[in-house]
């Protein structure tokens, strides 16, 4: 897990873990700013923006964080599993190094890393702040309504963790709610 601001990485893991399960928090999600968009027409913004009617997989990374790459997987293959009417995956790229903030490396680093989904470049970290982020890389599942439903921070497998079969689960539940 990549740090923000110097705080200690032991202690946010061990947070991360903790708060992993964090359930039932319906809270509207903040709209994404920004107009950097990559994998994307620029006439579908407005629609992938929108998280109404949809389920949203939205997790925040940069692409030389460890622990980001280690989730990328995941995130690819939900991106493939479900249509895009019913799912989205979509990434914030919000970088912390300064060659993380060009977006040269960022079209670059994208077909390497299996990044085929819509990823929105958060350079001046202003989604990043809307969420309260703190840790890379952070998930969170978004229902239909647009309320943020359920909370990853960190690795979806650290040490055993079961992130991918809790995104994967609550992502099944609100498939099944109304839209």
């Amino acid at each position: 897990m990549r740090i923000h601001k110097g705080l200690l990485a032991g202690v946010l893991m061990l947070a991360a873990i903790a708060a992993s399960a964090s359930r039932d928090t319906h809270y509207r999600a903040p709209k994404l700013v920004g107009q950097s968009w990559l994998n994307v027409k620029p006439t579908d913004v407005d629609r992938i923006q929108n998280f109404k009617g949809r389920v949203t997989i939205l997790h925040f990374w940069t692409f030389e964080c460890i622990n980001c790459k280690h989730n990328l997987p995941s995130y690819a293959a939900w991106a493939k599993q479900y249509p895009s009417n019913l799912v989205q995956v979509i990434g914030v790229h919000t970088p912390e190094l300064p060659e993380e903030r060009n977006i040269k490396n960022v079209q670059r680093a994208l077909p390497k890393l299996g990044v085929e989904y819509p990823v929105l470049v958060d350079n001046d970290g202003a989604n990043w702040n809307h969420y309260g982020l703190q840790v890379w890389p952070t998930v969170f599942v978004i229902d239909k309504k647009g309320r943020v439903r359920y909370t990853w921070l960190g690795e979806l497998g650290y040490q055993g963790a079961d992130g991918v079969q809790q995104v994967s689960r609550t992502v099944q539940e609100l498939l099944r709610e109304p839209g």
